[in-house]
């Protein structure tokens, strides 16, 4: 689609979406939370709250998992590391009030300490097929998922996360080490808002406050985010008995898709289908180099399932979309 379509994108986009998708570049996570956790039961306790089975989160391992209510609901999308005394959790700033509400409500007897470190650090990532080779000789890599680690003669946190369809390496700074988050900066390009978008969206990583809310189920996010996230063989963690009669029904209402449009359109539009006008809404949306305009939206299942064609309002007339799986890249 995309061949017949003028580019909307400025230079500073392109150039930094083609260093994400064909060398790397420099995220500046600021919208992004650390939480450090200790304390002998930390393993143990966790198990409890998570959605995925976090037996094998030992030191230098990861995972990801979700924080749900009671009622299966998302309070927060977590990503996590294991290093020797600790582990390191990451979520989005508008999510941690609930992560660290859970900690206070449901720490009891339990050694358990978990703090909002997030101002103690700078947390810089670089991301792209190229980040590892290219961070040689800047930071000390681990061989496996995490390690504290050293870039000069400084103290870091090295992790190894993919944030935009490539991986990468998230790298915690202390604040009072400006020497290596300039060395950083100097090294890489800055990825452009815009272009972190469109990986984000081509990659299927969903946005709190965008493509889901405290009303959204885990499942609903798709068949691969539920792979990464979720764990149907694990034992009890809070919202597990919701999510288990889903597994055992087999769908949800409703899902959390990819689409690929011919025409632009707007984040919040109104998705129809041929089953019904009310198929659901677009949640983010896009221009990309690779797919052409590109949308992610929460459809009933009624047009998910029946796959083919759905439409929504566009800037002049209705924009039509072929359903996809998330994510766009495979």
């Amino acid at each position: 689609m995309s061949d017949t379509l003028a580019e909307p994108l400025t230079p500073e986009v392109l150039e930094s979406y083609d260093r994400l998708r064909a060398d790397c570049g420099l995220l500046l996570l600021e919208d992004i939370c650390i939480i450090e956790i200790r304390g002998e039961d930390r393993k143990g306790w966790l198990q409890g709250q998570a959605t995925n089975d976090l037996k094998q989160l030992d030191s230098g391992a990861s995972t990801s998992f979700c924080i749900c209510s009671p009622t299966g609901q998302l309070v927060s999308i977590c990503d996590i590391w294991g290093l020797g005394d600790r582990f390191i959790l990451t979520c989005k700033r508008s999510t941690v009030a609930g992560v660290m509400h859970r900690f206070d409500q449901m720490v009891i007897l339990e050694d358990v300490e978990a703090r909002d470190v997030t101002t103690e650090y700078s947390l810089m990532s670089v991301q792209g097929p190229n980040a590892t080779a290219a961070l040689h000789g800047v930071v000390g890599l681990p061989t496996l998922d995490a390690a504290d680690s050293m870039a000069s003669a400084n103290p870091v946190v090295v992790l190894r996360s993919d944030r935009s369809g490539a991986g990468g390496w998230d790298i915690l700074i202390p604040k009072s080490d400006l020497n290596t988050v300039e060395a950083l900066v100097d090294r890489f390009h800055t990825v452009s808002a815009g272009a972190r978008e469109i990986a984000r969206i081509e990659s299927g990583i969903p946005l709190a406050g965008k493509d889901w809310d405290s009303r959204t189920l885990p499942p609903e996010l798709g068949p691969a985010f539920e792979t990464r996230h979720i764990s149907y063989r694990k034992g009890c963690y809070t919202g597990q008995e919701v999510l288990m009669r889903i597994h055992s029904r087999g769908h949800t209402n409703r899902t959390w898709v990819a689409l690929q449009f011919d025409k632009p359109v707007k984040e919040g539009s109104r998705v129809t289908h041929s089953q019904r006008n009310d198929a659901g809404l677009v949640t983010s949306a896009c221009y990309s180099p690779e797919f052409g305009w590109i949308a992610a939206a929460m459809l009933r299942n009624e047009a998910v399932l029946d796959g083919g064609a759905v439409s929504a309002p566009s800037v002049d007339g209705f924009a039509t979309a072929e359903i996809r799986d998330m994510p766009f890249l495979r």
